[in-house]
């Protein structure tokens, strides 16, 4: 009996582990790498996926004897590329291939580039398969569960869109737990965009000081809190897939902290 590779020890995962599970394990510690940053350790967690993944297919392939005198037609010759795990995998491949460019600065928050992306993939020829194509939107939900990276902001509302995650609430529902925060995260950003444009752009200002490196000034963060609270009690599932809860603790602590800070003039 063959040995398993390293790739499932990278992964967290026992050698009995199937495609699903390794997808869940790959979007779990994709959270994890600064892709920016760290794209060596990107790079080895992706060869890690790829490896486990191939590694599971070949587990699961099936050897189906011949037949003397059957009268069923011959199976195509494109069988294999028919899989719907492999079919979800090459499309897994392709958005990671995009995600580099996508979290860009300048294009993190671009609705548009993400749409593009996302639809060129879903109208590739290989998601006319059905079950490939759920494979992938539960791929896409357990990623954006797993809590807040560069551009899912803009990643949330666009699979939503183009999934009809908001027209069919019983769509994320067979995601399990992951699915079953998307789709309130989802039903939250409908009425966060319903508010007036006074109110939205002022929220949508806050979010996006969360989602930046440096922290505001003291002044700024009185300023914002009142707003992040109230956005944390009426959003709490939107909030959390479109920032990082380790920047909302880290400005809860200074607010905390600020009465300790010498006064300044209000700018």
């Amino acid at each position: 009996m063959p040995h398993s590779p390293p790739c499932f020890s990278r992964l967290g995962l026992s050698e009995d582990a199937d495609a699903r599970a390794v997808r869940r394990a790959y979007a779990r510690e994709l959270k994890q790498i600064d892709q920016e940053r760290d794209a060596a350790g990107f790079q080895c967690l992706r060869e890690a996926y790829d490896m486990a993944l191939a590694w599971c297919a070949q587990a699961a392939e099936p050897r189906m004897p011949a037949q003397a005198g059957s009268a069923m037609h011959p199976l195509p010759p494109d069988l294999e590329r028919g899989d719907p795990q492999h079919l979800c995998d090459l499309a897994i491949a392709q958005f990671g291939a995009a995600l580099p460019r996508l979290t860009q600065a300048h294009l993190a928050g671009d609705d548009a580039s993400w749409r593009r992306e996302l639809q060129r993939i879903l109208d590739d020829e290989a998601m006319v398969n059905v079950c490939a194509r759920s494979l992938f939107e539960e791929v896409m939900t357990h990623l954006l569960a797993a809590g807040w990276k560069p551009g899912h902001e803009t990643l949330l509302p666009v699979a939503a869109s183009l999934f009809g995650w908001a027209g069919d609430r019983s769509r994320l529902l067979r995601f399990g737990e992951a699915g079953v925060l998307v789709d309130h995260a989802v039903a939250e950003l409908a009425l966060f965009n319903a508010q007036g444009h006074p109110a939205l752009a002022r929220r949508r200002r806050v979010l996006a000081r969360l989602r930046e490196p440096a922290r505001p000034g003291i002044d700024q963060l009185m300023q914002d809190m009142p707003w992040l609270d109230q956005m944390l009690e009426r959003f709490p599932n939107m909030v959390a897939l479109v920032v990082s809860l380790d920047a909302v603790d880290d400005w809860r602590a200074m607010a905390v902290r600020a009465p300790l800070q010498p006064a300044r003039g209000h700018g």
